[in-house]
């Protein structure tokens, strides 16, 4: 399939309302980026949740909640009540990993930030998030993952399947080096509650490690590590 610029992308995925087809399609990043991701800069799995929490504290949320499915760890379900991702802010998450529109004038375009101050949230919060890599920080701890994501007055709500692979093949893009590092499924479906809003994270399959990490006994005797939540 070939590649789609980001007004064809979001249309693409709004046409699913009708086509009840998913749309499908390459994630691609540059190397700086991928070496962010792939090097562990979050290599607690407190730290990724650090991430996901941070996101919905700029979306507006007044409430997370993280759920497992202890003692097994095979996937963690990060739920929050922001203000969700539109197909736009949606594609440009998955088109533009590690370039975040918050505090610039493309985040006001498209609602992510105060129209008023691009360092505010809408609803006025100091925004806390900073290297724009976001929901990708949980690569380290998983290759596969759901984003379900609704605005209020939207009777759809957005589903990305999301599959990581590993350092992928390189493609030369006007002398830029960019690795295709996953694949993404996305479909619109109806919701019934058109007043609701929120985004909920599914991460599926946790690697071996992570769950080794998340079922110790020393991990929760001792208390969250110095680098938790």
């Amino acid at each position: 399939m070939a590649e789609l610029d980001d007004n064809a992308l979001a249309k693409g995925i709004r046409a699913t309302e009708k086509s009840r087809a998913p749309l499908e399609g390459a994630l691609e990043t540059d190397q700086r980026v991928l070496a962010r991701i792939t090097e562990g800069i979050y290599r607690q799995p407190a730290s990724a949740l650090r991430e996901l929490v941070s996101n919905a504290y700029d979306a507006d949320a007044t409430e997370v909640v993280i759920l497992t499915d202890a003692p097994r760890f095979d996937q963690i379900t990060v739920r929050d009540n922001g203000l969700g991702l539109s197909p736009e802010v949606l594609t440009q998450l998955l088109k533009h990993i590690g370039g975040s529109v918050k505090r610039s004038e493309k985040g006001k375009e498209l609602e992510v930030t105060s129209s008023e101050d691009v360092n505010l949230s809408p609803g006025g919060r100091q925004l806390i998030g900073k290297l724009g890599i976001g929901i990708f920080s949980v690569a380290q701890f998983t290759r596969h993952f759901l984003i379900i994501t609704k605005t209020a007055g939207d009777g759809f709500r957005t589903v990305a399947d999301i599959t990581l692979g590993k350092k992928g093949e390189s493609v030369d893009k006007e002398e830029e080096v960019i690795f295709e590092t996953g694949h993404y499924r996305i479909w619109r479906e109806s919701a019934t509650d058109t007043r609701s809003q929120g985004t909920e994270i599914k991460l599926l399959d946790l690697l071996p490690r992570t769950r080794g990490e998340l079922a110790s006994d020393d991990l929760w005797i001792s208390g969250v590590p110095a680098s938790g939540v």
